[in-house]
């Protein structure tokens, strides 16, 4: 590798950048970093993929970033000094064009922190023949957000965040990896067996990727040697997907449920809605009405149906009431106190609490009032 002053220097004045550009081989590489770390070369790609993007990084010149401590905390400065000392010391590596064996580099070996014009900064010095394991694009690189990547505390939600991104950077849906490769690419203890690498790195990105990225990774095994599980394929599914997906597992169990059981169920549904008690006896004798306010609901709760400020006002809409010019209960309605004639049980007194999906309400023990009579 060439002296840090072998070749001229560019200079890169931080200037905060919403999307981040980097490599492939720098997204699938096996990094050492810690989750602080992750986030200061986080910043530093910023600069450099932005600077590639532009067409700014020249040949043969080593590249000098400068990050504030500002973009990684206002408080605990000592955390973020030791954090970049630390990061001089930390390695990448990735395996040859031939897949044999594996090149390791120390990408950051300048770093210092210092004061300048009131502000705390990291400054961060690369090597010229580092700099396009980070910045080289080509025609297929790996793009994300900055600010859900600094969100995420996890490095091991970081790591998958970027391979995600990878992966939905070309729309593609689906992947497979080898678990040995995927636990060396995550820089995984090598005491942990698969459970352990489910339970602290799989499970934990997912988690942290659906709170934080929006984004919902699952995964199944799609290989085994005896019992050993070796590979894995992953699939990232929409917010719109998974509630499409809920609403047809809840329609399937309503379809196979016996029709005695369907009117009790509706009942209980009803039960989250401010209808007037004549609608809900409407509803319940009315098959094309039951089947709108079981599917309606469905896709409420699963959040298929967006912005729906009022329910009750939404269901009554969608059940034909406004046309009719029948109002619409704000508050609920008490039972009355003269003996039901309907052929359906009452409706059950409204709940307190959250509003229950059709999986919740058929999981409730079974209760005296939504017995036929």
């Amino acid at each position: 590798m060439k002296k840090a002053d072998s070749s001229p220097l560019q200079l890169s004045l931080f200037n905060r950048h919403p999307t981040n550009y980097q490599s492939n081989l720098f997204t699938e590489s096996r990094q050492e970093f810690s989750e602080l770390e992750k986030k200061i070369v986080t910043l530093v790609v910023n600069q450099l993929g932005n600077l590639a993007v532009k067409g700014m990084i020249k040949p043969n010149e080593n590249v000098q970033v400068s990050i504030p401590y500002s973009e990684l905390t206002r408080q605990h400065h000592d955390k973020i000094t030791d954090a970049a000392e630390a990061l001089s010391k930390k390695r990448i590596s990735f395996k040859d064009e031939k897949g044999d064996n594996f090149i390791f580099i120390t990408p950051f070996p300048f770093v210092r922190s210092l004061v300048e014009d009131g502000r705390r900064l990291v400054e961060i010095k690369m090597l010229a023949d580092v700099v396009p394991h980070f910045a080289a694009l080509g025609q297929r690189y790996t793009k994300y957000d900055l600010d859900t990547m600094l969100s995420l505390s996890s490095v091991y939600a970081q790591r998958m965040f970027e391979i995600v991104s990878m992966n939905l950077h070309i729309k593609k849906m689906s992947w497979v990896y080898p678990v040995d490769e995927l636990r060396d690419i995550l820089n995984c203890p090598q005491t942990y067996r698969y459970n352990d690498f489910k339970v602290n790195v799989l499970d934990v990105a997912q988690s942290e990727l659906r709170q934080k990225a929006n984004l919902i990774l699952e995964w199944q095994t799609s290989r085994k040697v005896g019992r050993r599980i070796t590979e894995l394929e992953f699939f990232i599914k929409t917010e719109q997907q998974v509630a499409s997906e809920a609403v047809q597992q809840d329609q399937q169990v309503i379809n196979n449920l016996p029709h005695h059981q369907v009117i009790p169920l509706a009942w209980k549904v009803m039960a989250e809605y401010d209808l007037k008690p004549a609608q809900k006896e409407e509803v319940a004798v009315d098959p094309v009405k039951l089947e709108i306010l079981l599917r309606v609901h469905s896709e409420i709760e699963n959040g298929l149906r967006t912005n729906v400020k009022n329910k009750t006002r939404y269901m009554a809409k969608s059940l034909g009431f406004d046309k009719q010019g029948k109002s619409v209960a704000t508050e609920p309605t008490a039972r009355p106190q003269s003996p039901q004639l309907s052929i359906v049980p009452p409706a059950p007194p409204r709940r307190g609490g959250d509003a229950m999906s059709i999986g919740d309400i058929l999981k409730q023990p079974p209760s005296g009032n939504t017995t036929r009579r």
